[in-house]
């Protein structure tokens, strides 16, 4: 997870985050009540949006509170640490809660099973990066003069922010998960925090 492009990409998904899902159109008359098959019902929509936002929340406002620690303390790199730690211990426990919020709510149609387990699988992975990540990053010494340097080799791209500014674009552009969205009180919430601390 190199540190300065999770950073930039973090910026870019909480720009959809605040202008994408918030100009999501009005909630429509249409009923969003699970749809049935002969084997199993679909998952409510609405839940299942919210268990997403519910998700991501922590980890964009999170990484909102890093960018600033950052831009504030470019000679404090202890500061820095402590910062990434904080966000990472957040997002491991917020991802891999919503990896099983997800698995329990369930998919909310056969098609989007893919997206479905696409998400269940981002989340899972993203959560053991996470803790990977901030055990690496723990034992790296804040003093050294190649601290950030060091930093920005540790990780992978599981836990990349902008995996998750692509999925907030994908269910923004899908009528029923746009109508889900405007619902979901957790994606309200989503939107009304990284609002006020981007002061959108």
């Amino acid at each position: 997870m190199n540190a300065r492009l999770s950073i930039a990409a973090a910026c870019a998904g909480l720009t959809l985050a605040v202008t994408g899902c918030g100009t999501s159109a009005a909630p429509s008359a249409q009923s969003t009540a699970p749809t049935t098959t002969t084997t199993t019902a679909a998952a409510d929509p609405v839940k299942w949006v919210g268990a997403f936002c519910a998700g991501t929340t922590p980890v964009l406002t999170g990484a909102v509170e890093l960018i600033t620690v950052v831009a504030t303390n470019a000679e404090n790199p202890a500061a820095i640490k402590e910062g990434m730690l904080k966000l990472l211990d957040t997002g491991a426990k917020a991802m891999a809660d919503t990896e099983k919020k997800l698995k329990e709510v369930g998919t909310p149609g056969p098609e989007h099973q893919a997206m479905h387990d696409d998400l269940v699988k981002m989340f899972g992975d993203g959560a053991k990066e996470y803790v990977s990540v901030r055990e690496q990053i723990s034992k790296i010494d804040a003093s050294a003069p190649d601290f950030m340097a060091q930093v920005e080799k540790v990780g992978g791209d599981a836990a990349d922010p902008s995996k998750l500014s692509d999925q907030i674009k994908k269910l923004d552009a899908d009528p029923k998960f746009k109508d889900a969205i405007a619902k979901a009180p957790e994606c309200t919430e989503m939107r009304t925090k990284l609002g006020k601390m981007l002061g959108k």
